[in-house]
């Protein structure tokens, strides 16, 4: 049997960007690797396309013979999606190998979407067998089908303009799916927020810094860098990520509200920066890749870095079109008050000079604070007021977003609003942060029940 491994590197080629390399035995399979520098997708997709490339691969290695008849040859890609979705095991006992247990429908349409694209690539490119011949131009009915679903993903978006018909066009209509059985039950979404009674606990217990809960000064008192991360996503509706790439220039004195923050946040490559041209003394702008290069000794966006560096970052709807930047939308104005006040002290006291690093946020060294390094700080803080740090229970750094999400609920805002609020480009995505809970449904129930039948009592 042929193993398959991804690792993460960096490609010279694209500016030492991060990327997944699929090892098959001890081999790279540059392919792949061809394939990612075309597309240029996320990190997260190029892992799925690698995942799936791999799975097939090995599966390839220990059932091919199988499939050497030309008879038996169209079989092979419904007989690697049911082992995929079924798992390789009979009766206990796997005769292959490849231990591969049952999965989740979800789960088998993104590998095998991402599958059949490499495949098609692989076709045009290197004149490769195609995994599943079909001919490009799909039938009148599936183009109707293929339109009608984008232009309902069309109608919701803010950026519905920017979508070409003509590009969408020229994509491959077919739809190529393996005689799977359907499962029609559907998932309440129900999102886990945090829970509001305990933000205060949180953010005033949780972040004190052990030993120092008695010392009258602030910065020294409490973590103010994680308070204010906090702040930004819980009442901001950010997304973890975000206020990392958050710089130290980037907060100001919001002109309508001068007691208030106004937070503006940028894409972390493209957004703009100004500097000051030592020759002509005229304020210059250019994006922030080129000034962290140039005058950060050649650093890079934290979404280019890896490790405990690294914070994502998901399209966002920008409402700042020139600064390529969304303002944070306090959902309580206190909260931007309060940022306020404590962003003063803590550029003042606790954030460390480091004139080659721009970023807000730093650990204690100095360096850019990633993800990893603040979920390790929120999760202490949440076991600091007795609570256990779980996705299913809300309490995951993620959960303050959905608890933004749900105070959108309550104040009554519509898709649109909450679209802009929220930074997403397209108003269906805020449906997961906003779905009423099972105990919000039946609480409404309550409320207007009705009664037809006479109460049960039992024979004495």
């Amino acid at each position: 049997m042929i193993y398959t491994e991804s690792v993460l590197v960096r490609d010279n080629i694209r500016a030492d960007t991060p990327t997944i390399l699929l090892l098959v035995g001890s081999e790279p399979f540059e392919p792949l690797l061809e394939f990612f520098r075309e597309k240029c997708v996320s990190l997260s997709s190029e892992r799925s396309y690698a995942q799936a490339a791999g799975r097939f691969i090995e599966w390839l290695s220990v059932r091919a013979d199988e499939f050497e008849e030309t008879s038996k040859r169209s079989l092979l890609y419904t007989a690697f999606v049911h082992d995929l979705r079924f798992g390789t095991y009979q009766d206990c006992l796997d005769v292959h190998g490849l231990n591969w247990t049952p999965t989740s429908h979800q789960n088998l349409k993104r590998l095998i979407n991402a599958l059949l694209e490499l495949s098609d690539w692989l076709s045009r490119r290197h004149s490769a067998t195609m995994l599943n011949p079909i001919h490009h131009q799909a039938s009148a009915a599936d183009q109707l089908i293929f339109w009608r679903k984008w232009n309902k993903q069309k109608s919701g978006s803010l950026l519905a303009h920017t979508k070409s018909h003509r590009r969408v066009a020229e994509s491959v209509f077919a739809v190529r799916q393996a005689g799977l059985p359907r499962t029609r039950n559907g998932m309440l979404q129900e999102a886990r927020a945090f829970p509001a009674d305990r933000l205060n606990d949180l953010l005033w217990n949780g972040f004190a810094n052990p030993g120092n809960e008695g010392d009258p000064r602030p910065w020294v008192k409490y973590n103010l860098r994680d308070i204010l991360i906090t702040l930004l996503c819980a009442y901001g509706g950010c997304r973890v990520s975000e206020p990392l790439h958050l710089w130290a220039d980037d907060v100001f004195v919001d002109p309508d509200h001068p007691d208030m923050a106004l937070v503006l946040i940028h894409d972390p490559s493209d957004g703009m920066a100004e500097y000051i041209d030592p020759f002509t003394g005229s304020r210059r702008k250019i994006v922030r890749a080129d000034f962290l290069q140039r005058f950060c000794g050649g650093r890079k966006p934290l979404t280019r870095e890896t490790g405990r560096r690294h914070a994502g970052w998901k399209g966002c709807l920008l409402t700042h079109r020139e600064r390529k930047a969304f303002q944070v939308i306090w959902v309580d104005r206190n909260a931007g008050r309060i940022f306020l006040t404590l962003w003063r002290l803590y550029i003042q006291y606790v954030r460390p000079v480091t004139p080659h690093v721009p970023w807000a946020f730093v650990t204690k060294h100095g360096q850019p604070l990633g993800v990893e390094g603040f979920d390790d700080s929120f999760r202490s803080a949440v076991r600091r007021i007795g609570l256990t740090p779980a996705k299913w229970a809300g309490t995951s750094s993620h959960g303050l977003r959905h608890r933004y999400g749900q105070w959108l609920n309550e104040l009554g805002l519509g898709d649109k609003e909450g679209q802009v609020a929220m930074h997403h480009l397209n108003s269906k995505s805020q449906e997961v942060y906003r779905q009423l809970g099972l105990a919000r449904v039946v609480d409404a129930i309550d409320k207007v029940s009705i009664s037809t039948l006479p109460e049960f009592k039992e024979a004495e």
